[in-house]
């Protein structure tokens, strides 16, 4: 009886041993060579798998947060829940862009018909943005990244990079060719943006490109330590949007922002925004852009400014 007994508890033993390794070995399938969790895909089991069923998918995705302003931002945090890297924050190097959306999901992104309605050129910029991000996240997730992409646009190939080695100045590429790609794209719409809007709108650009340069540790932008402080992972972008002498707080400008944005107010806010524009941007202006230009495989940046001065929407 007691060997019986003995029997039976080894084949127990056993049994569960063995569904233990096959855990085990299912788990290890579903790792990657790095040992990181390979990425859903987020696609149909009758997607094709080509790139162009892969774009019309990431364009159909972005067109359902079009009116949303909440389902874009939402977006992106899905996005950076899987490809942020966070090793110390929910959505590591997504922060900063997380931070900045949350500042234009106020009343920049609101559909056409809201009260107040949205900015046509914010809407259309931020749309493209991350339609780039988007489709490389499903190409990247596909298994297409490795096949021929020679054909793809700057901005996907840069995200693409993203995704395979996150890092600071992998983010900014990604993010900035984006978005210079899409100020190149949309000019027509700043155009029609009140002059204040406008001037802002460059501010925008040039304090992003600047935040770059601090990664690039180039030397007018604070060189190594620059790298530390404009971080993407960080907090800065979170505390500057924040301030409304920044970066306002309605759309469209109220009078007292485009004062503020014109420069006609005198305050300790107004002395901060300037010495981070005149003192320490501005005089850097040509160097700076040729600079981002090169970095961003973005030569179309060059025509938005002249003589040293910025001009969008009024390219040159």
């Amino acid at each position: 009886m007691v060997k019986l007994e003995f029997i039976a508890t080894s084949v127990k033993t056993i049994c569960g041993l063995a569904f233990l390794v096959g855990l085990l070995l299912f788990a290890a399938a579903c790792k990657d060579s790095t040992g990181s969790e390979k990425p859903s895909t987020d696609l149909p089991e009758y997607t094709v798998l080509s790139l162009d069923s892969l774009k019309v998918l990431a364009r159909e995705k972005v067109e359902k947060v079009k009116n949303d302003p909440q389902g874009r931002y939402q977006m992106r945090e899905v996005f950076y829940k899987k490809y942020g890297d966070g090793k110390f924050t929910e959505f590591g190097f997504g922060n900063s862009e997380l931070a900045f959306l949350k500042w234009e999901t106020r009343d920049l992104l609101n559909p056409p018909d809201s009260v107040p309605a949205g900015s046509p050129w914010w809407r259309a910029v931020n749309l493209e943005f991350i339609y780039w991000s988007e489709l490389a996240g499903l190409i990247f997730s596909s298994g297409l990244e490795g096949s021929d992409t020679t054909e793809l646009p700057v901005p996907v190939v840069f995200w693409l990079d993203f995704l395979e080695k996150p890092s600071s100045g992998n983010w900014y590429k990604a993010h900035n060719s984006s978005i210079i790609s899409g100020y190149g794209e949309f000019a027509h719409l700043a155009q029609k943006e009140v002059h204040a809007e406008q001037v802002f709108i460059n501010m925008v650009l040039y304090r992003l490109l600047y935040a770059q340069a601090m990664v690039e540790s180039e030397h007018f932008a604070f060189g190594k330590l620059g790298e530390f402080l404009a971080n993407p992972s960080g907090l800065a972008v979170d505390f500057i949007v924040n301030d409304h002498f920044f970066y306002p707080t309605t759309y469209p400008l109220t009078s007292e922002e485009i004062d503020i944005i014109l420069g006609k107010v005198h305050s300790i806010g107004e002395v901060e925004v300037h010495f981070l524009d005149d003192v320490l941007i501005l005089p850097h202006l040509e160097e700076l852009y040729s600079t981002a230009a090169e970095i961003n495989r973005s030569p179309r940046l060059l025509h938005f400014i002249n003589m040293g001065k910025p001009i969008y929407p009024h390219l040159n």
